[in-house]
């Protein structure tokens, strides 16, 4: 079985992320993902389109001649959900940032920045690359198998 892929263009606005969160909810009930499935890809999401909105457009997405639409697509196959996320912010390879060592103290912790790491432990597979003037961030999760 091979759905979609289902897609959805917002603005590079925090505000937008409402209608991702509305859009994988449907998704998810079109396709009977699980509720653990569905949070995971929501996490991501959210955590990905964020961190666009605030670093990759963290001088105003609206500079002339700059697209801040940022692309969304998800794709159903048979044991995984795949999404993608895409935009023309600076290319920028979040699979390239070395993860922060865990705090030894509850005082040594840093709120934030924790978002490629969530994407990381919540995400089977992750594959970025820079085509057509574009970063391109795919993540996928595998669904659970019948009878498990």
């Amino acid at each position: 079985m091979k759905l979609g892929p289902e897609t959805l263009v917002i603005r590079a606005e925090i505000g937008e992320l409402a209608h991702v969160v509305e859009w994988t909810g449907r998704l998810a009930t079109t396709w009977n993902l699980p509720s653990s499935t569905l949070f995971a890809i929501q996490l991501c999401f959210e955590e990905a389109v964020s961190n666009i909105i605030r670093h990759g457009f963290a001088d105003g997405p609206r500079e002339a001649g700059v697209n801040s639409d940022v692309h969304l697509s998800a794709e159903r196959r048979d044991n995984a959900v795949a999404i993608t996320i895409a935009d023309f912010a600076p290319a920028f390879d979040p699979l390239g940032v070395v993860p922060r060592a865990r705090p030894a103290t509850i005082q040594q912790a840093v709120i934030g920045g924790h978002g490629i790491q969530l994407m990381r432990r919540f995400a089977q597979h992750l594959t970025y690359e820079r085509r057509d003037g574009m970063n391109r961030l795919t993540l996928s999760f595998d669904l659970p198998t019948s009878g498990t």
